[in-house]
């Protein structure tokens, strides 16, 4: 587009021409009363110039000369008693006139166009998907039918340009919040999908038709005990429970389970499918039409979109891409003009519950203590024995008429409860794998314990510790201190400024069981100050990144009886993908550790004996670290969804072991690895962060920890 000058704006008037000494009243000669300037001389006639002695009034107005002046130009009374100079200023006063009224013509149509643009683009080109009642999507085709038409064509370049087209017209669609998973009455909610339990995943491959190990369960028994969500937001249960798998006369498989699909909204994977769809060479003809309709496939489309299960690291663009960001609501708790406001960067907590008391307290101190509770959306898996104990959805302080400000009733359409019989638990693995399938575009995502305490304005400084690090790939993650000595739990305020920090881990166990695990981390008041300080491992009782971490990098589905290991596990797969690991500089939440008489998971564990050994198998195998598997041995199920569970390409997981010193063969460790991590290992790491802020860059870092390694202050 041409830059306009001054001279050629066409919102500028035409310039007011020099006053002469007379004028003699013109007509209107040129029909096009735009008022623009075009280039030298103008489209209408307004006025025309004369000079005393060189122009005969009666050649250029057309009126008797005896009705105007004389020859000497001296002024004659006319029959209507009018003079000369007298008709001369009603012409000008006609001429302005006509220049007014033909302004405010362009003026008024030029406003008519604006809002009929605005409105098109406000409802038809930027129209959200309409989410009902029990949280159905339907894909917003009509807000980028146009862009995708236009690539029809093979010969269409499919730019990054085009690719922020579609994620803008969807922009509604893609950055809803807060978003529930829905409810799944019927079984037939497209937002929900059907798996199969781990624990009798396992059995079923390893241990087929030996009654003696595998329990058995009727449909109706699996129904009830799994679908407990007929009012996920606020469940308090109650309702009919029975009707997901049918009634006990219908065959059902044992062990089938309805289950919310991951996130995986349609502008990304028509995206994903368009990108392969030319890498490919298929045909072109209406297929990304056709692609915007089918039905998702449960994250496989921005999986595929964020560099494609970690085959390459994510763009920039990429990864900013997810998240979604509200207004900042003022003091009346209305939102702000959506052009003017500051944006607040959403924050989705997953917590995984089993059978404590403490998680609707939990729940409350998050929304209670942060600094912006309204961008806050909580998802609680909520293990249960139902009839018997307490559900989180409850309030801890009475009820909602009792006392209305409890978050659990404030700010209840930003919580969802998925509600599970505590018998078909099977360890936290599988809890938090379900609270990953909870998160819904959030722009950042944390993983909690059920028993936390979090300090007043957490989420500013959490958030805030993160921007710190200038490093989109960033996730702090550290064990919690206890409660006690670090927060004055009635007033939320952190009373010490220690926090842990990860750098232990040895091998324990025998044989296929023998694995990597970490041990008890030092804690100590970090030496390193405006920004989060770097250290290898990955923790779970505590984890703040991107949302596009819980996307890359989601908990296994297929890994019953797993509590020593899931950390390892996590860790290396998101290291795989270009993700680094820091302990915040400040400790935002407190964990209560010494409860006495409080229920654990192991209760369950003769319910699926045997499961937890291919558990414990299938890890080590998926992250690189297990023994040859032996002739014979069955192996589909170890390496089931591998592509979706399993290590990415961004880097090497030998990388990760010959830098921190870990022996895979020898299942062995290099010791005393906390003297480097902390300021050393920041100092030597720091420089090799990417200049657009994705990571640190292994491939430049020739650092190998050994036992020998002698810190440059001793």
């Amino acid at each position: 587009m041409a830059m306009v000058g001054a001279d050629d704006d066409p919102l500028l008037l035409p310039a007011r021409p020099p006053r002469r000494k007379r004028f003699v009243a013109g007509s209107h000669i040129g029909g096009d009363y735009n008022g623009l300037n075009n280039g030298g001389g103008s489209s209408i006639t307004t006025t025309t110039l004369a000079d005393d002695d060189d122009t005969d009034p009666s050649s250029a107005s057309g009126l008797s000369p005896s009705s105007i002046s004389n020859r000497k130009g001296i002024p004659v009374r006319t029959k209507s008693g009018r003079t000369r100079d007298r008709i001369s200023r009603r012409g000008k006063k006609s001429t302005l006139r006509f220049r007014w009224m033909g302004m405010h013509t362009i003026i008024v149509a030029a406003i008519f166009i604006f809002i009929i643009t605005f409105c098109y683009h406000s409802i038809i080109g930027n129209s959200p998907n309409e989410i009902t009642h029990d949280g159905t999507e339907h894909p917003p085709i009509d807000s980028i039918e146009r862009i995708l038409s236009e690539l029809s064509n093979a010969n269409s370049p499919f730019t990054t340009e085009v690719e922020q087209e579609i994620l803008l017209a969807s922009y509604d669609t893609i950055n809803q919040f807060p978003i529930s998973i829905g409810v799944d009455t019927d079984g037939n909610n497209p937002n929900w999908e059907t798996i199969v339990h781990p624990a009798t995943e396992a059995l079923r491959y390893f241990n087929k038709g030996d009654p003696s190990i595998k329990k058995r369960m009727k449909p109706a028994e699996l129904a009830k005990a799994l679908s407990r969500n007929q009012q996920l937001r606020g469940n308090v249960g109650g309702g009919n429970y029975n009707n997901l798998h049918g009634n006990e006369n219908q065959v059902v498989d044992e062990g089938l389970m309805r289950v919310p699909k991951f996130w995986d909204p349609t502008p990304y994977r028509i995206i994903a499918d368009e990108r392969e769809r030319r890498q490919n060479g298929n045909t072109v003809e209406g297929s990304i039409l056709n692609n915007a309709t089918r039905e998702g496939d449960g994250g496989d489309g921005v999986r595929r979109y964020l560099g494609n299960y970690g085959s390459r690291l994510m763009t920039p663009g990429e990864a900013k891409s997810i998240g979604s960001r509200i207004p900042l609501q003022n003091v009346n708790n209305n939102a702000t003009n959506n052009e003017e406001a500051e944006l607040l960067e959403t924050i989705f907590i997953a917590v995984a519950s089993y059978r404590d008391w403490q998680c609707s307290r939990t729940v409350e101190s998050a929304f209670q203590r942060a600094s912006h509770p309204e961008r806050i959306r909580v998802a609680v898996v909520d293990q249960i024995h139902i009839g018997i104990d307490t559900p989180c959805s409850v309030p801890p302080n009475g009820t909602c008429t009792v006392n209305p400000d409890q978050a659990a009733c404030k700010y209840k359409s930003q919580i969802d409860y998925l509600t599970v019989d505590a018998e078909l638990s099977v360890g936290p693995v599988f809890a938090r794998h379900l609270g990953n399938r909870l998160y819904r575009g959030e722009y950042f995502a944390v993983q909690s314990d059920a028993h936390v305490e979090y300090t007043n304005g957490w989420d500013t400084e959490i958030i805030e510790q993160w921007h710190s690090a200038k490093n989109e790939m960033a996730v702090l993650s550290t064990y919690l201190s206890g409660v006690e000595d670090h927060i004055d739990v009635t007033t939320g305020n952190r009373i010490s400024n220690s926090r842990p920090i990860m750098c232990e881990s040895d091998f324990e166990g025998f044989g296929v069981n023998k694995h990597l695990r970490h041990g008890q981390q030092p804690e100590g008041t970090p030496y390193i100050h405006d920004m989060p300080t770097l250290h290898p491992f990955w923790a779970a009782g505590f984890s703040f990144g991107r949302g596009h971490f819980v996307v890359n990098v989601p908990y296994d589905q297929h890994l019953p009886w797993i509590f020593q290991g899931e950390e390892i596990s996590i860790g290396l797969r998101g290291f795989s993908y270009g993700y680094d690991y820091y302990t915040p500089e400040r400790a935002v939440c407190f964990h209560y550790y010494g409860r006495k008489d409080v229920p654990l998971f192991w209760e369950n564990s003769n319910i699926y004996r045997g499961s937890g050994e291919y558990g414990m198998k299938r890890l080590n195998a998926i992250i690189h670290m297990d023994a040859p598997t032996p002739p014979g041995q069955n192996v589909d199920w170890i390496r089931a969804d591998e592509l979706k569970y399993g290590i990415g390409k961004v880097r090497d997981l030998q990388t990760f072991f010959d830098v921190f010193g870990i022996h895979v063969k020898e299942q062995r460790v290099e010791h005393n690895l906390c003297r480097f991590v902390g300021r050393p290992m920041q100092k030597e790491f720091i420089p090799f962060l990417r200049s657009n802020e994705m990571g640190l860059d292994y491939g430049k870092i020739s650092f190998r920890y050994t036992e020998e390694w002698i810190r440059p202050d001793e």
